[in-house]
């Protein structure tokens, strides 16, 4: 079971999207709670890394399954909160991507604070995606100017 589940329709290619998830050193430009994030490795399973959070936290995560340029998955440790993060994209046209980005809050006595880390994660994961799709899309008209087509269309919260 999902706890949060957040999606958008995105003006670009798959392969725009790919490249900005694949980048983890970049995910601050899109993913504004955190500050730094990097992986000790590639970009496949069993990489670890950690994103550390603009409040300071420190959060070491591990990409669990990776396939490419369709979904990564990755499981990461905050405190005392166990958070697996899904990533999907589905390719609507070859312009337009389906975006779906998952989290499930797990752990000990996560019954006691899973509705507040709910409303928590879905003002993140929304206002992330929000700046994904923006950045992907300013990526994708600089390499195409010439398109004239209205911004994403956002769907969000499921």
């Amino acid at each position: 079971m999902n706890d949060v589940k957040v999606q958008v329709i995105v003006k670009s290619p798959p392969s725009e999207i790919w490249k900005i998830w694949s980048n983890f050193s970049e995910a601050p430009l899109w993913d504004t709670d955190v500050s730094h994030c990097e992986l000790n490795g590639p970009f496949q399973p069993g990489t670890q890394g950690k994103c550390i959070l603009k409040n300071g936290l420190n959060m070491p995560l591990k990409l669990e399954e990776v396939r490419m340029h369709e979904s990564y998955r990755n499981t990461a440790r905050l405190l005392w909160i166990d958070l697996e993060f899904d990533h999907q994209m589905r390719r609507l046209s070859p312009n337009e991507t389906h975006v779906i980005h998952t989290a499930r809050i797990a752990g000990p006595l996560s019954f006691l604070y899973r509705g507040l880390l709910r409303k928590m994660l879905t003002a993140a994961m929304t206002t992330a995606l929000d700046n994904l799709c923006a950045l992907a899309e300013q990526r994708a008209n600089a390499i195409s100017p010439l398109r004239l087509e209205k911004p994403g269309t956002h769907l969000h919260r499921v």
